[in-house]
């Protein structure tokens, strides 16, 4: 007899309050969105924040499902909130953790290779190039598109890569701001882990720069079975 294991959906998602006339102007389009996502039939919902303001999650999430709180420039309100008020869940799930990211600091990191590595700031600002040009779609579908899309996450993943090699053997600054990232994703799929039931579909709406090690983690395990995103998505 086989046994059952959850599964989990991880869709990437950018941060909305960056770009609000994606909502204002395109309205149809998250509506779309919310129509495919539906089809996967989530048990519960985990987002990214942190376990801290649980119970502020937890009202704004009680006062959408009362007609209370027309949704913000925030991707769990947007994404979040319809998808589990349709499925009448009584909750999300924060799944963030409060990691100190500023010893070092990305911008530090960045400032080292810039001073002592020009040519290895070079090859990163190329990357991030590379990266905005993948990025130059128009509609908030296409966007969701190209953040879940592999060749996205694996150049991303480059771009970390060559962070790594920042500093020197007394100065490993590189390396430092990336075990800080790590430990929030090695703490994000933890929180995930106990999350989840045998029975559980679980939808996880992260932002798109955790893909990478969030399915690498989970699918490590080997005890979950993880989806497509793009199963779930607009065509």
């Amino acid at each position: 007899m086989s046994i059952q294991i959850p599964t989990i959906l991880l869709v990437g998602v950018f941060h909305i309050s960056m770009e609000p006339d994606l909502v204002n102007k395109q309205k149809n389009n998250i509506e779309q969105v919310m129509n495919t996502l539906q089809t996967f039939q989530p048990t519960k919902i985990a987002v990214e924040k942190p376990y801290l303001i649980e119970e502020e999650l937890d009202r704004n999430y009680q006062k959408y499902k009362r007609g209370d709180l027309l949704p913000g420039y925030d991707e769990v309100e947007q994404f979040g909130f319809p998808l589990a008020s349709y499925f009448d869940h009584p909750r999300l799930y924060p799944v963030d953790d409060i990691v100190d990211m500023s010893s070092p600091s990305l911008n530090q990191v960045f400032e080292w290779a810039k001073e002592h590595q020009p040519d290895l700031f070079q090859e990163i600002i190329g990357v991030q190039s590379r990266l905005k040009e993948m990025e130059n779609h128009s509609t908030l579908i296409d966007k969701l598109h190209y953040l879940n899309n592999p060749a996205y996450i694996a150049e991303l993943q480059r771009v970390y890569m060559k962070l790594a090699r920042v500093g020197d053997r007394q100065h490993q600054i590189g390396v430092r701001w990336l075990k800080q990232w790590h430990e929030r994703d090695l703490a994000i799929s933890a929180n995930i882990a106990r999350l989840v039931e045998s029975d559980d579909r679980l939808l996880v709406i992260i932002g798109s720069d955790h893909l990478h090690l969030l399915h690498r983690f989970l699918s490590d395990s080997g005890d979950y079975h993880m989806v497509d995103s793009f199963d779930y998505l607009p065509r």
